[in-house]
């Protein structure tokens, strides 16, 4: 999986789902990855891929925060005399 970030919005949505991702590990160390109510069962996601979108989710937002947008803004320079 990657995770390209390109401006603010992305970079928003990205924290967001990274925060989700850390509330779903949480639930996964905390209770168990399945547990069963009589005839119904729950299983949680794996452990290994939450980490692992956790990983690249703050690698993409590391690399903006870093880098910032891939936008060169150029100007133009006229000599007055």
């Amino acid at each position: 999986m990657t995770v390209i970030i390109k401006n603010k919005t992305q970079l928003e949505d990205a924290k967001m789902q990274l925060k989700l991702l850390k509330k779903a590990r949480e639930k996964i160390l905390g209770g168990g990855q399945s547990y069963t109510m009589g005839p119904n069962q729950m299983v949680r996601a794996n452990l290994k891929e939450i980490s692992e979108e956790i990983s690249v989710y703050e690698q993409a937002i590391d690399i903006y925060e870093s880098y910032g947008t891939t936008k060169r803004r150029a100007k133009r320079v006229v000599p007055l005399g």
